[in-house]
């Protein structure tokens, strides 16, 4: 669909979308959201006088103007190809939509002085706009040679509950960022128990700090669950794609613990920058990780069983050509 060099850059876009998001943890944890108090200048400049929190919060713009020229160019590029499908045209178009509601809520977190909910939605569409980077990337790479392998079809079960997995990241990411964004994440400062109790109240900031946390150990659960349904299903198939599946689902696992201890060391050192800007990288390593697998399960599965039930000409029963080709008669149908 794409040549080497595309899909490279498209890599690369994907990448620094990714550096983008933790570097918006780092503006955040820094608390240098309003070092530059107007927009989209700073202090009334394209360039601003040197300060840490000020440079920080204008990397974070100036990365952000060059993911934007990127993804307009490379995603245009897809729209004008005749190779591509109208679906994938659609989630260009769709990529970019979120691209300019982006811009517009960065520019509304700082006006409305770091409103939650602005700031919350900021994280949403950020995260969910790299979510589409990711599966228009899915979408051009190359498949492989079907010859080369088996038929993988997982069961509508695995397909759902990869479904639930992806959605619960998502809404454990959009959690944190109420946490966040309340300035709840030192209201209990001790782990696993707050304040001595797994549930003191679901109100106000301490709440918000317990609903997150609550919402990890379901994520947990959920994820554990979807492992072992996918070792149940595929642990005796070694076809590429059932390997490549289970591949995809250990890493899941992986990044699973390293942000369960991250999110720990986060509320026992009292919320370091760098181990903030982890916790939210992680949070979007998972979205990934976990958009994989749904792609693999709902989209490739059907690509492989279309394929594998048409019949190359090479395997044409011999029997196929061996009788004569004969006219029909006329005024027959």
């Amino acid at each position: 669909m794409v040549d080497a060099r595309f899909l490279k850059a498209y890599k690369y876009l994907i990448w620094t979308t990714l550096a983008l998001i933790a570097l918006g943890g780092g503006v955040r944890a820094m608390d240098a959201g309003l070092a530059c108090p107007d927009w989209p200048l700073c202090f009334g400049a394209i360039i601003p006088d040197y300060h840490p929190q000020v440079y920080a919060e204008f990397l974070h713009r100036a990365l952000a103007g060059l993911v934007a020229i990127a993804t307009v160019s490379l995603n245009w590029f897809l729209i004008r190809s005749p190779k591509v499908s109208k679906g994938l045209k659609a989630l260009c178009w769709f990529s970019l939509v979120l691209l300019m509601a982006q811009v517009v809520m960065g520019g509304l977190t700082v006006l409305l002085q770091l409103q939650a909910k602005i700031v919350t939605t900021h994280l949403a569409l950020g995260t969910g706009f790299l979510a589409t980077l990711l599966w228009i990337y899915f979408s051009v790479r190359p498949q492989g040679s079907t010859q080369e392998r088996q038929t993988f079809a997982p069961s509508q079960g695995l397909k759902i509950m990869s479904l639930v997995a992806l959605a619960a990241v998502y809404g454990q990411i959009l959690l944190g960022g109420l946490v966040a964004s309340n300035y709840a994440a030192h209201v209990c400062p001790s782990f696993p128990l707050c304040h001595g109790q797994w549930v003191p109240t679901l109100q106000g900031a301490i709440g918000l700090q317990v609903i997150h946390r609550l919402g990890a150990y379901t994520l947990t659960l959920i994820i554990l669950a979807l492992l072992v349904w996918v070792w149940r299903e595929l642990r005796d198939k070694e076809d590429p794609l059932s390997r490549e599946f289970k591949a995809w689902s250990r890493w899941l696992l992986v990044a699973l613990l390293v942000q369960m201890g991250i999110g720990i060391a986060n509320v026992l050192l009292f919320t370091p920058p760098l181990i903030t800007v982890l916790h939210l990288t992680f949070g979007a390593v998972l979205l990934g990780l976990a958009l994989r697998m749904v792609y693999m399960s709902w989209v490739t599965a059907q690509r492989e069983c279309l394929a594998a039930v048409r019949v190359p000409p090479s395997e044409k029963p011999q029997f196929a050509d061996s009788f004569p080709q004969s006219s029909p008669a006329k005024g027959s149908l």
